[in-house]
């Protein structure tokens, strides 16, 4: 029987933090942590995965996409199961099939096999991502909503810097095949800690749930809808071709392959210290004004790594403020979202809009694969994405817009 706490988010919602509620964002910020080894895993033994097979970085693009493919499905269609069938169970299964894919994944002898598999993995990672942002909203104090969603994203680049640190050093020693296996155990261990952490109380289907696309996107939320929609899109491109290529750019950008794995650890570092700040800001500043002013400012850092010839420590410094201001300005989407849907739509609602933006991470790979196929200048690479983040960064306040104004 499991032994969670018991916490009412009913009398969260006014008040002010207690220890249960501060352990169940934290073990959502941990499960982000795990969603973000899963996810970067490929992006770090690309380079090997390229040596070991003879394939091109159009070719193993389709790696990547399938994963984000999967993530879409998961948030379309698991996700919104959590507002009929409780989050906490939802979880529960999606992290499992994470676990069994990734180390099915770690048995591939082809891109066309990795790719089915990173599949499912990504629909594990989908339904996760929605389900602990709707949970994390829905316990902490309202005043305190948008640091909630927001800090917890941060775990999703804490757990690719860490990954990417431990791929630096075990990589040449281990290869790809055992750095997937221990992604697998890792993810493993999480299904009985949550079963036994995370309450019953908050992580049942909440009363009242609407479950139709209909019902979620009814009256005013039908524009604001269609307003997240474009700014997950654009922004999930931008972001994926960058978490998916980190480490090729990097070394397209002069460094050698472990100091090119360490400058993705950086970019990571600093996504997550973008996420923290901006969420803490978040409470005390519009968090759509801040997000479109994060976006507009990762285009400019994009245009700077890609045209500016730079030694180690610039490539490094220009990584950790790219970190800041894309995944540190995308990131506070989920706050956003948050705003967007009340509780009894809110996994549906976040499923959704994520869910329709992996279309943009989904093409962001492909793109940016094809760029660096084709061997043009690294500054023609960065600014194919430069468009769709000033689209994001207009987005974010459109929807803010939209709010003050119902």
């Amino acid at each position: 029987m499991a032994i969670a706490p018991t916490v009412s988010a009913d009398d969260t919602q006014q008040g002010e933090w207690t220890r249960e509620t501060a352990m169940i964002v934290i073990l959502c910020f941990i499960l982000n942590m795990v969603d973000g080894m899963d996810v970067l895993i490929v992006s770090y033994i690309a380079p090997g995965l390229q040596k070991s097979w003879g394939v091109s970085p159009a070719e193993l693009s389709i790696v990547f996409s399938a994963g984000l493919a999967g993530m879409a499905l998961g948030g379309l269609g698991l996700a919104p199961m959590a507002d009929r069938f409780g989050r906490k169970r939802m979880i529960m299964v999606a992290i499992g099939l994470m676990a069994i894919a990734m180390y099915i994944s770690s048995h591939a002898t082809s891109v066309s096999q990795l790719a089915g598999i990173r599949f499912f993995v990504g629909i594990g990672i989908g339904t996760v991502l929605a389900c602990i942002a709707a949970i994390a909203a829905r316990v902490a104090p309202l005043k305190h909503r948008n640091f909630a969603v927001g800090v917890l994203q941060g775990g999703y680049p804490i757990g690719a810097m860490i990954t990417g640190f431990v791929a630096a050093w075990a990589l040449p020693i281990y290869g790809w095949e055992a750095m997937l296996v221990a992604t697998a155990v890792v993810s493993a261990i999480f299904v009985p800690i949550v079963y036994f952490v995370l309450p019953h109380s908050v992580t049942a289907a909440p009363e009242g749930a609407k479950h139709t696309l209909a019902e979620t996107v009814a009256g005013h939320r039908r524009k604001a809808s269609l307003l997240l929609w474009m700014t997950t899109i654009c922004g999930f491109m931008a972001l994926y071709f960058i978490t998916s290529w980190i480490t090729k750019l990097a070394i397209e950008a002069g460094l050698p392959e472990r100091n090119a794995l360490i400058a993705s650890s950086i970019y990571n570092f600093g996504a997550f210290a973008g996420t923290f700040v901006g969420s803490v800001a978040a409470t005390r500043m519009s968090v759509h004004r801040l997000c479109g002013a994060l976006l507009g400012a990762a285009a400019i850092v994009f245009l700077v790594f890609g045209g500016v010839a730079m030694p180690l420590i610039g490539v490094l410094i220009t990584a950790f403020l790219m970190g800041i201001t894309l995944q540190g300005g995308f990131n506070l989407v989920y706050p956003i979202a948050a705003q967007v849907y009340p509780d009894a739509v809110r996994a549906t609602g976040i499923g959704w809009a994520f869910g329709i933006g992996r279309i943009g991470a989904f093409t962001g790979p492909i793109v940016g694969g094809w760029a660096l196929s084709q061997n043009w200048p690294l500054v023609a690479v960065f600014g194919i994405f430069v468009v769709p983040l000033a689209i994001a960064a207009m987005g974010a306040l459109a929807v803010g817009r939209l709010h003050r104004a119902n």
